[in-house]
């Protein structure tokens, strides 16, 4: 009983953790959107998003283009994205 316990709250933080660093990456996404930049540059600092949680494919697959409304959307509340927050938390509850 014990084993599964710790199994538990193991599962539990680590999909926290998850969720954190994720709307932690956001928050620096987000920052750097309302700096004075090109729309190439803004474009670039949102695919890098997408790219470093390696959801290309995932994202690609529901949204045509790259900016921050759609990649805000993606990675917080999509039910079909397993990494969004909206999940995390879910995962973490469960």
């Amino acid at each position: 009983m014990l084993s599964r316990t710790a199994d538990h709250l193991f599962w539990l933080s680590r999909y926290i953790e998850r969720a954190e660093n994720t709307a932690r990456m956001l928050d620096i996404a987000y920052q750097t959107s309302l700096q004075p930049q090109s729309a190439t540059e803004s474009e670039q600092t949102w695919r890098s998003l997408v790219s470093i949680s390696e959801l290309n494919g995932l994202y690609g697959a529901r949204y045509s283009a790259i900016n921050g409304r759609n990649v805000m959307e993606f990675m917080v509340a999509d039910e079909n994205n397993l990494s969004s927050i909206f999940n995390c938390l879910r995962a973490a509850r469960e």
